[in-house]
């Protein structure tokens, strides 16, 4: 089975899916939750269920299957993060901002995709903020137990699933064990599930713990070894490698100046650093081994694939409308929304690459170009995109 892009325009309300080999299907309307991205499940999902996403017009979580068949399930929105337990049974959805500038909901939802029904859905309140959420298991119990990261103070909250689960009706307050952190701007989550670790990135580095008896335990942070810090975390679920993003950043209206690094961790804590030069480096994707980033600067865009210790860069055409020396990265530029790009490695070897604000995806390998196709749709703030592939027992278990 080839893989599946899953593509959405979420400024227009729209997403569809293609094999990467045959032709698109048609759109959809759903306005994915962008920051929460797509999940991809892992094969033991109930139901034939591949991936989810959250539609943050309609209040749904879309759960997509390998037929291509949909179906909805009510959930709490403006959707912040989505995470799924090893079995892929359950899915946690938590909220965010959504159009406002100050933490006011409160309200985590979980689904039960076994339910054939599609209406087993809990509403509970944990606190406002912007929660990141995984879920791993008790390394004394086995017992599947919700990671929450809370920000501003920075916490990390410990639930059962069950207690979950069996909350009544009209949204009850739920609430577990909880740790301080030692940072309270957090920005990226990853679990392993093979050992029960949890990473959450904060401006202390990347903060470590584990659940033992249904009470956080703290592990080593694992600093940042640059100047700057972590951001967007993604666990590799095939070689136990976590990486992630970014660096020292200056004025936001100076982000071409801005240093970069990707920075790669094996579980022993052994830590590889890769500079990736100035400029806006957004959410990196890692799968097989290898991983993938694009580099926005005014002096040329490209996109880069990291595999071993290899290095390859492609140039990639610039947007129309990208961002600009002297405004934040994600101001307007004139009437159009700032354009980014949107990224998904296909394989260990082939990454897609949206142009934003041009309605362009580019299917890229270490050597070049391969094809570039019009997406019909302009993909206003890079999009989103996410691959479906041959289901496999293990996956990185958070939304991206």
């Amino acid at each position: 089975m080839n893989p599946t892009l899953v593509l959405a325009d979420h400024r227009a309300g729209r997403w569809r899916t293609s094999e990467i080999t045959g032709a698109p299907g048609p759109w959809a309307r759903a306005t994915l939750a962008e920051h929460a991205g797509i999940l991809t499940l892992p094969a033991t999902a109930p139901g034939g269920a591949r991936a989810v996403f959250a539609d943050d017009a309609l209040g749904t979580l879309v759960v997509l299957d390998g037929a291509g068949q949909v179906r909805r399930v009510p959930v709490a929105i403006p959707a912040e993060h989505l995470a799924c337990d090893p079995s892929g049974r359950y899915v946690v959805v938590t909220t965010g901002l959504g159009a406002s500038w100050d933490p006011w909901s409160d309200l985590v939802t979980v689904v039960d995709l076994a339910d054939p029904s599609g209406t087993t859905a809990v509403r509970v309140r944990v606190r406002t903020g912007e929660p990141g959420v995984v879920i791993v298991p008790d390394v004394g119990t086995g017992e599947p137990m919700v990671v929450l990261r809370h920000r501003e103070p920075g916490e990390a909250e410990v639930i059962p699933l069950h207690d979950l689960l069996r909350a009544g009706p009209h949204c009850p307050v739920v609430r577990g064990e909880r740790l301080d952190l030692q940072g309270d701007l957090g920005h990226g989550d990853a679990a392993d599930d093979r050992t029960g670790v949890v990473h959450l990135s904060t401006e202390a580095g990347i903060e470590r713990l584990r659940v033992i008896g249904g009470r956080p335990e703290r592990l080593q942070t694992w600093p940042w070894p640059v100047p700057g810090r972590a951001y967007f975390l993604r666990f590799d679920p095939t070689t136990g490698i976590v990486c992630s993003v970014r660096g020292a950043d200056s004025d936001a209206e100076q982000w071409h100046t801005w240093t970069n690094h990707v920075v790669r961790w094996s579980r022993d804590g052994a830590a590889d650093v890769i500079r990736t030069g100035d400029g806006l480096v957004f959410r990196p994707d890692a799968v097989g081994g290898a991983v993938a980033w694009t580099v926005v600067h005014p002096d040329g865009d490209r996109l880069a694939m990291l595999t071993g210790d290899r290095v390859s860069e492609i140039e990639l055409a610039p947007m129309s409308a990208a961002p600009r020396p002297g405004v934040a990265p994600w101001d307007p530029v004139g009437d159009k929304p700032a354009q980014r790009r949107a990224l998904a490695l296909v394989s260990g070897d082939v990454a897609a690459v949206t142009r934003g604000g041009d309605g362009e995806l580019h299917l890229v390998r270490p050597t070049g170009i391969e094809s570039t196709i019009d997406l019909g749709s302009p993909f206003d703030e890079g999009g989103h995109l996410g691959v479906i592939r041959v289901p496999e027992t293990w996956v990185d278990g958070v939304g991206r």
